[in-house]
């Protein structure tokens, strides 16, 4: 029974085996990056409905109306003789504002949705970074078992070998059974990585939102280590320089809300108090509205001061994520340099117990190696081994921080 099960021809059309297959699987399914982007569509709608609002505006207007006056007390003039009153109008009008007033409105819509596209693209690296986490937890079980394998293959290799020559009595019954108990250790353990390889596949189909079920053979990722991250072109700072002019707008627009107001309107239709002669009460009219603001107890005032100090919290913010972002890129750096040196080491390491796995090999025939020190050879090659696949992947895994740094 093979190790890992073959993928069909057509995934691998598609690259099923690769992180980037599911990193884009990953965006394309998950409900929050669409939430975010129905969200800033439906910012976009917005801002063209404020447009409108600055145009002009037809309505109907239908009033029926009775006022009667007892011993002359009531309202007063021609519409409200005999308390009747009866009009039906259609109005025109339209509200001014100032050009700079009306760019900011517009601009406050555009900071808006790059805040929403700022929060997707956090939350498109919070994903990324948390898949590709589960995929090489996934790639390293998978490596695991290939390790597991070349070594049960040497057991196997050898086990026919070791009957003959205990049966020849070059070998005791006790070390032949002391190499098979070895042999079913290491074949259960596989057995077990092969398991948590199913299971962190299976996990990693779930993050992913893929519904395929056929176990692939994950192909090594590969990180741009060596591309130089700068805060200045992170999500982070560009969340801060966007939150900061917003709150600069919004400081903009709160001087112009108390800025006078012009709207102009026109009507016409028939409006009667229906005496004399109703039937020629049809007509137009045009006014204008100005409105100026006198006395609000001091909102404006109190209403700057908070989004002054809003904006300072903003910097103080930027100064730290600044600070903690250097940090944190030195000293996933430094761990880089460490552990590729370990890599380096666990490499020479590896070869030397290998040579000697191959040594005993050839003395094996001849009974002039002790069964515990085969045994224990292949020991030590199978720790170093696994020891420098797990230096390898904690390499892959600072790199993936590396490239999505996240400041928690």
């Amino acid at each position: 029974m093979p190790l890992l099960l073959m993928v069909s021809s057509r995934f691998n059309a598609q690259n099923s085996n690769t992180l980037t297959y599911y990193l884009e699987t990953a965006q394309q399914t998950n409900p929050d990056l669409q939430d975010l982007q129905n969200k800033i569509s439906i910012t976009a709608i917005d801002s063209v409905k404020m447009r409108r609002d600055y145009g002009f505006k037809v309505n109907g207007i239908a009033d029926a109306s009775y006022s009667p006056q007892i011993k002359n007390w009531g309202y007063d003039g021609n519409s409200t003789v005999n308390g009747n009153n009866l009009a039906l109008l259609g109005r025109v009008s339209r509200d001014f504002v100032s050009k700079k007033n009306y760019q900011a409105k517009l601009y406050s819509f555009s900071l808006t949705v790059q805040q929403l596209l700022n929060q997707k693209n956090l939350s498109a690296l919070t994903l990324k970074k948390a898949i590709t986490e589960q995929y090489l937890l996934a790639y390293e079980n998978q490596e695991q078992t290939k390790i597991d394998q070349e070594i049960i293959h040497i057991f196997q290799q050898e086990d026919l070998v070791l009957k003959t020559l205990t049966q020849k009595s070059v070998f005791r019954q006790t070390d032949y059974l002391t190499f098979k108990v070895t042999q079913q250790q290491n074949e259960l353990l596989q057995k077990q990585h092969l398991a948590d390889f199913q299971n962190n596949f299976g996990v990693l189909q779930y993050l992913s939102g893929n519904n395929e079920k056929v176990v692939t053979d994950l192909e090594s990722p590969d990180f741009n280590y060596n591309i130089e991250s700068d805060f200045k072109e992170s999500v982070y700072a560009q969340t801060f320089r966007t939150d900061s002019l917003k709150l600069v707008n919004d400081i903009q627009l709160i001087n112009y809300d108390y800025q006078p107001k012009i709207s102009v309107f026109a009507d016409g239709g028939y409006s009667s108090a229906l005496i004399q002669t109703p039937y020629k009460n049809f007509g137009i009219s045009a006014g204008l509205s100005l409105t100026v603001p006198i006395y609000d107890g001091h909102k404006r005032e109190l209403s700057l001061e908070q989004k002054k100090i809003e904006l300072d919290t903003r910097k103080n913010y930027n100064v730290f994520y600044q600070k903690q972002y250097e940090q944190r890129k030195s000293q996933i750096k430094d761990q880089i340099l460490r552990y590729k040196e370990m890599v380096r080491l666990a490499t020479t390491q590896m070869k030397y117990a290998k040579t000697l796995i191959e040594a005993n090999l050839k003395q094996l025939p001849t009974g002039d190696i002790k069964m515990v020190d085969f045994i224990l050879a292949i020991t030590n090659y199978t720790a170093l081994k696994s020891g420098l696949l797990q230096y390898k992947m904690q390499v892959l895994r600072l790199e993936n921080q590396y490239e999505n740094i996240i400041i928690q």
